[in-house]
């Protein structure tokens, strides 16, 4: 897959700036105003092509990879190409790159055989527009607690009398501590789409009963989907 050709950059946007200082009819608004338009305009092309560079690339990874897979079979498949368009206008709507991150995963996951049929896969791409980034961490955290905190190094305190997975959560993830109405709805919107078997952090636990995953069949599923099937790529 042929990555797109790099933008130009401030000086493409200059000359944009001084195009617009000589065009002085009020229709289009202004110089000042083409100037701004133009520049965000810009970003957003920028964006699309990070976007495009980096689905390429992991394309191109996960084809030397996977026997069969080229990128006339991916051309032909509907369900892929309906999964790279959903992303890419997702793709467009956020800086995060947690979330980026998770829609490329979920493209090149929708090219493998055994991925979700068609109405799944949209569903799962529609969370991870509609979630934040903070919403797909802590599902992720609360899916496999020992995982997550053994690929940050954080020790487990399994052998507490008892604990709460608030505490889990601010440990896990610690730009969370102390912002408990922030997590609560977060942790209430993944329970509500039926994510998660808890409906809060709430209450004391054992110290082993912290580390066990709440989340659902359906959520373990969602996270399989977002997390990148290459081999010696990076955890996520």
């Amino acid at each position: 897959m042929q990555k797109p050709p790099s933008k130009t950059t401030g000086r493409e946007i200059t000359e944009k700036a001084v195009e617009a200082g000589l065009n002085v009819v009020p229709l289009v608004g202004g110089p000042l105003g083409v100037a701004f338009a133009y520049a965000v305009s810009f970003t957003y092309n920028r964006r699309m092509t990070q976007w495009l560079e980096d689905l390429a690339e992991a394309v191109d990874d996960l084809a030397d990879q996977v026997n069969g897979m080229d990128l006339e079979s991916l051309a032909a498949n509907d369900i892929f190409i309906d999964a790279v368009a959903s992303a890419t206008q997702a793709a467009t709507r956020t800086h995060q790159a947690l979330k980026t991150v998770a829609l490329r995963n979920a493209v090149i996951n929708s090219a493998l055989p055994g991925a979700p049929d068609s109405d799944t896969q949209l569903m799962f791409l529609r969370w991870i527009d509609g979630y934040t980034a903070a919403h797909l961490q802590i599902l992720t955290l609360l899916n496999n607690p020992e995982a997550w905190y053994a690929r940050r190094g954080i020790p487990t305190k399994k052998d507490v009398i008892a604990g709460s997975r608030r505490q889990l959560v601010e440990e896990g993830i610690p730009e969370f501590a102390g912002q408990r109405e922030f997590t609560d709805v977060v942790v209430r919107d993944l329970s509500n789409a039926g994510l998660l078997r808890i409906d809060g952090l709430g209450g004391m636990v054992t110290g082993n009963g912290m580390y066990q995953a709440v989340t659902s069949d359906l959520a373990a599923k969602f996270i399989a989907f977002i997390t990148d099937p290459r081999q010696d790529s990076s955890p996520r």
